[in-house]
Parts: C-alpha cells; structure tokens; sequence
C-alpha cells in the first residue's frame, strides 16, 4: 500500500516472532489513515537441520522484504527462562532475521514479550489469548484476524514497534 499522496505519511513495519519450527511475520502498514496488515509464517520442511532451517527463513524473510518493501523491522527478543536450549534456538531463528534486514539495509529493533504485552494489552504478564484479542480491537481487525498465534504475535511486535513511538513525529495512533 504505497502513498498515492505525496504529502502523506507511510510507515511500513514488519514484525517477527522467531523460531526454527515456524517464524510468523506481519506487516503493518500505516498510509495516511489507512490501516493494513499482512501476515503469515515461514516453516522449514520438519526434518531439515538447523542450517537448512536457518537458510530458509533467510531466504523466505528476505523475500518477504523485498515484496512488501518495509523500513523498518521489529523483532522479538528471546526469552530465557530454564531452557537454555530453546533459547539458542530462538537466538538462532532471530539471528537469521537480523540478516535478512541486515541485507536490505533495514534498522532491526528488539521487543522483549514483556514489553510488547505491556504496549498492546496494558499488562505485562498478559495472556497471549488478551494481547490477541486487544490487537484486534485496536487494530479493527474483525475477520482480518491472523490465523496462526505465531503471525499474532509477529503483528503485536510490529504494532508495539509503532506504539512505542518508533514512528516519524507528527503521526498518530490509528
């Protein structure tokens, strides 16, 4: 959704929630007062390794990139509990979106879930059903919604990202 008003504002942010199983992306697209969203995931075949894991979500982000054409790309931070394994894995996962940005020359911002729960749902410690439902209220996304909780979560990172007034000055909140 390009500008057709040369004197309006359009901000493009794409969203990732990384993972070697399955990465979600969404773009939010903000043209004047036109919102949009686009979503969807990048899955590895099941029985590919970690490099060819890697490889793919390089190749099918960067193409993602270079069709929706964002400026900006927000990532989520991984989170590290117990499992120091899953949190390796998702290191990796994010370190392949980084490059992908990286190669299209995109400034990349992390989120931690914290902090995207806190923006969108006003509460930290938000379920990932309450954020949902807080996005689509906010965003009016009605029938629109993102189908897998992993393109949810790709397009709550994206919106914090705008929230959290990553934006250019003058714009405002839809």
């Amino acid at each position: 959704m390009p500008s057709t008003d040369s004197g309006a504002t359009s901000i493009r942010i794409l969203g990732v929630d990384p993972g070697l199983h399955v990465t979600g992306w969404a773009l939010f697209v903000l043209d004047g007062d036109q919102v949009g969203t686009l979503t969807g995931v990048v899955k590895p075949h099941s029985k590919a390794t970690t490099p060819q894991r890697l490889r793919t979500i390089l190749t099918e982000l960067g193409a993602v990139i270079e069709k929706h054409s964002p400026t900006v790309v927000a990532v989520e931070h991984p989170f590290v509990k117990e499992n120091v394994r899953s949190a390796l894995a998702l290191g990796q996962a994010q370190s392949a979106a980084f490059i992908a940005a990286a190669m299209h020359d995109l400034p990349v911002h992390e989120y931690a879930p914290r902090e995207v729960k806190q923006a969108i749902a006003g509460d930290g410690h938000a379920t990932k059903e309450a954020v949902a439902a807080a996005l689509a209220m906010e965003l009016a996304l009605d029938g629109d919604a993102p189908a897998l909780l992993d393109e949810t979560d790709a397009l709550a990172i994206a919106y914090c990202h705008y929230l959290l007034d990553r934006h250019p000055a003058g714009v405002t909140a839809p």
